[in-house]
């Protein structure tokens, strides 16, 4: 079976932390909106429940932060209720640290998506007078991801296995198949990153990219032989997929989280396990932790020292 992220609308909520007086530095976490249904079908089996009511954003009027934080991307920082309850998602973590680095208020407005928003429709829409653009041009700090949804095994039009189904045929995993796919989607990954530096134009920005952990291996739901085929395959494409992202957003000033190693070791193998929810998709409340250390450790220049 293949692994996908599970559909729901975006958010969209700005969250205003006050200032004044001697109150620390802070962020008010980001409440997510309700799950939307989708055409897209979801190969993790996972209950299927009627929408949510629609969350308010919480706005405080009287005070504006300090430094914003915006986040975009695909449903792996969107942190849903539906794949990890009661978890603090890894941006409003950050926002925490960002926060107590620079000692003033932060908020955090996050665009992430959750409905297998793909590369291709990150960048349209990062158009002129639209949302995600006008937030991120007014961002003091940027969180970008968009790893999970173009990876072979995700879409059906790949140079791997193509429209293979649920059941993957890794010995269809080439090296030249992925490298086909790698410098299919390069072009779209640094028009990304090109576009959100743009919309800064060189203003004291934190820029940041995570790239992808391995949301196959380890996975309780395929059979034994699947496991043994893919650990090795599925572990080869990430490492490409994760040197053309970080490569595309290191040319354009951004500083890449190496996520990967820190779920799955320095050669990509090891089971995401307990960082990953029970979709084993989407990051656990352990995993929002680690994504978050993993972006603080690289600092928070040039906010911050």
């Amino acid at each position: 079976m293949r692994p996908r992220s599970f559909p729901a609308i975006s958010v969209a909520l700005l969250i205003v932390a006050g200032c004044g007086g001697s109150a620390p530095p802070s962020v008010v976490p980001v409440s997510p909106t309700s799950i939307a249904p989708s055409s897209l079908a979801a190969t993790k089996s996972e209950p299927t429940d009627p929408p949510a009511p629609v969350a308010t954003p919480t706005v405080v009027p009287s005070a504006s932060p300090e430094i914003v934080l915006v986040a975009v991307g695909d449903s792996i920082p969107f942190n849903s209720p539906k794949d990890c309850p009661r978890c603090t998602g890894f941006v409003n973590r950050y926002g925490d640290a960002l926060a107590a680095a620079t000692g003033k208020t932060v908020g955090v407005r996050n665009l992430s998506q959750h409905n297998g928003l793909q590369v291709q429709g990150l960048l349209d829409g990062l158009g002129d007078g639209r949302e995600q653009a006008t937030a991120l041009a007014n961002a003091d700090a940027i969180i970008v991801g968009i790893a999970h949804n173009d990876i072979p095994w995700n879409v059906d039009d790949d140079a791997c296995d193509g429209a293979g189904g649920d059941n993957i045929d890794w010995s269809k995993y080439t090296a030249a198949c992925f490298a086909t796919e790698v410098a299919r989607y390069t072009p779209t990954y640094e028009a990304v990153f090109e576009r959100i530096a743009a919309l800064r134009a060189g203003k004291p920005t934190v820029l940041r990219a995570i790239n992808r952990y391995n949301d196959w291996t380890g996975w309780p739901g395929h059979p034994e032989a699947a496991e043994a085929d893919g650990v090795i395959a599925s572990a080869a494409v990430i490492a490409a997929w994760n040197k053309m992202i970080c490569g595309a957003a290191e040319a354009n000033s951004f500083t890449c989280a190496d996520i990967s190693t820190a779920f799955n070791g320095k050669d990509g193998t090891k089971p995401s396990g307990e960082l990953l929810a029970n979709d084993y998709t989407h990051p656990s409340e352990k995993g929002n932790a680690v994504i978050a250390d993993v972006l603080s450790e690289l600092g928070f220049k040039p906010l911050a020292p």
